[in-house]
């Protein structure tokens, strides 16, 4: 998985996760910080990094997996560009993109 894809999991599901987890995620995929990095920040070692990390991401992946939710608002969007994109139906359409990129 990319750091986009963590990062749009996280935008769906982070309170899932143990603060811990998604402060790693977060310094890690959104700041690009290295793990020695992480490891200074947080005061632990390099490999207690990497498994945090690797346990956040395999945690979102799952919870994804039985909810879907990713997938399914990826689907409404392109479903909404498909319709009309002028008049009232084009300004509904706006507006409910723009709520969903909340």
């Amino acid at each position: 998985m990319d750091r986009f894809e963590i990062s749009d999991l996280r935008s769906y599901y982070g309170a899932l996760l143990t603060k811990r987890q998604d402060d790693m995620l977060r310094m890690r995929y959104d700041e690009d910080l290295s793990f020695g990095e992480i490891a200074e920040i947080m005061g632990i070692s390099r490999q207690a990094v990497l498994d945090g990390i690797v346990k956040g991401e395999r945690h979102l992946e799952e919870i994804d997996s039985a909810l879907g939710f990713v997938a399914r608002d990826e689907k409404i969007k392109q479903l909404l560009n498909a319709l009309p994109s002028d008049g009232e139906v084009g300004a509904a359409v706006k507006v409910i993109l723009r709520i969903m990129e909340e």
